[in-house]
């Protein structure tokens, strides 16, 4: 996804290519357009289609197919952006409730009372029987953190088709076992979403001009490998690691089959359901044994609300834009560049002009379908326009590390942002 600034009358986007979809318009103009420069030299067809009465009388025919030619496009291309905001509704949503979940989970078994209502248990620990079964409060928020960060991940390696679980990036060495709750140095520099950083994404050439943005990713962007480079360019991060039983369970079952990501988004999402149980009936050293059960059940149900915001994200990715109606267009545009040729000649004498006006005609349909072609899908990274599902994942990495920040009470002093005096809470800061 680009960035960009629509001050000084647009001309900072008028000099930006990469991203650009008037690229794939160019060489279609330009065979059009020579296509009516051949049939001018030619005198006895010239002749022929300035003439009248022998070709042309009115553009009215030609003028009803270019508009069918137009109103399909422009049909397209509104379902296209409707498939790419969807998409992106559908990843927020899925976010959120699997946030809340952990968001849940965290607090409900967070250990305090009610003199400790913040429940920020490092500074105030909350004094438990040495017989207590089960990780402390810490440990347990780094399993949970760790499990919905890489739950997140693999849903977005679903949507964007990426089977390769090595461009998951871990935040440290160690996660079960750590006896010190994750911090928010471990979260990583944040993505970059600068428009210079986006045109060194695609890949074959300089980061930044014509072939880097523009003609390179039109004519390479599609294939396999571009967008494998893509995933590669662009890893996600999970808070903690990937532990060698996790890694082998996600990669193959029994039998050494590939494990699918869609698979492997349930397994995980089991693993999830499975602590959260464990934790509840047989860990007293955590508090989630002593809520109340109805509300507990919230916890599973939005995780459930998450995973059906995925599955809304999935048919994104699982299934394409009807080939027949992608078919349609190309032949229809196609027939609509090799035809006009003999309308703009029939109707413009001057061989300079007749060429400017034929291949800016067909440029700019060619150039409005690549702009569906881009939007219709929001995941794959095959050009600079796709969803920042790295900046996707670092919000909710950073989301999942907030959890364990709290104030040690809500009691106290409190200071006034505008004023640098401590205000004592219930009296109002001097003028």
């Amino acid at each position: 996804m680009i960035p960009y600034d629509k001050g000084c009358g647009g001309l900072w986007i008028l000099m930006h290519v990469a991203g650009c979809a008037w690229p794939s318009g160019i060489l279609p103009g330009i065979i059009s357009a020579s296509i009516g420069v051949a049939l001018g030299q030619a005198k006895s067809i010239d002749d022929v289609l300035i003439n009248k009465k022998e070709f042309f009388d009115h553009p009215y025919p030609f003028q009803l197919f270019a508009f069918i030619v137009g109103f399909v496009m422009v049909f397209r291309t509104n379902h296209a952006y409707q498939r790419y905001w969807e998409a992106l509704d559908a990843v927020q949503r899925m976010g959120a409730k699997w946030f809340d979940g952990a968001c849940m989970a965290i607090a409900f078994d967070a250990p305090g009372d009610a003199s400790l209502p913040y429940l920020a248990t490092r500074h105030h620990p909350v004094e438990r029987s040495k017989s207590l079964a089960g990780p402390t409060h810490d440990m347990f928020y780094n399993e949970v953190s760790h499990l919905f960060s890489l739950m997140h991940a693999l849903a977005l390696q679903h949507l964007r088709s990426d089977k390769n679980l090595a461009n998951l990036e871990a935040s440290q060495e160690q996660t079960f076992g750590s006896q010190r709750q994750f911090r928010m140095s471990q979260l990583g520099a944040a993505p970059k979403t600068s428009s210079s950083s986006v045109s060194s994404m695609v890949r074959g050439g300089a980061s930044s001009g014509l072939n880097q943005g523009g003609v390179t990713s039109i004519l390479h962007g599609y294939s396999k490998k571009n967008i494998e480079d893509g995933h590669s360019d662009r890893r996600l991060r999970i808070l903690g690691c990937l532990s060698n039983e996790e890694l082998t369970l996600l990669c193959q079952d029994s039998k050494g089959n590939e494990v699918s990501t869609l698979v492997r988004i349930a397994m995980v999402r089991s693993w999830i359901m499975r602590r959260l149980i464990a934790r509840q009936k047989f860990e007293p050293q955590g508090d989630l044994g002593k809520t109340s059960p109805p509300i507990v059940s919230r916890l599973y149900q939005v995780i459930s609300d998450g995973y059906l915001g995925f599955s809304q994200a999935a048919k994104v990715t699982d299934v394409p834009f009807p080939f027949p109606y992608h078919n349609l267009i190309r032949i229809l545009l196609w027939m609509y560049a090799l035809l006009l040729p003999f309308l703009i000649n029939s109707k413009i004498i001057h061989v300079y002009l007749r060429f400017a006006v034929n291949f800016l005609a067909v440029f700019a349909y060619f150039a409005l379908c690549e702009v569906g072609d881009n939007l219709e899908d929001p995941f794959l990274p095959y050009d600079p326009n796709e969803l920042p599902l790295q900046a996707i994942q670092h919000t909710f990495n950073a989301r999942l590390l907030s959890l364990g920040m709290a104030p040690r009470d809500c009691s106290g002093d409190w200071t006034d942002p505008l004023t640098p005096k401590p205000v004592r809470r219930g009296t109002k800061p001097d003028p």
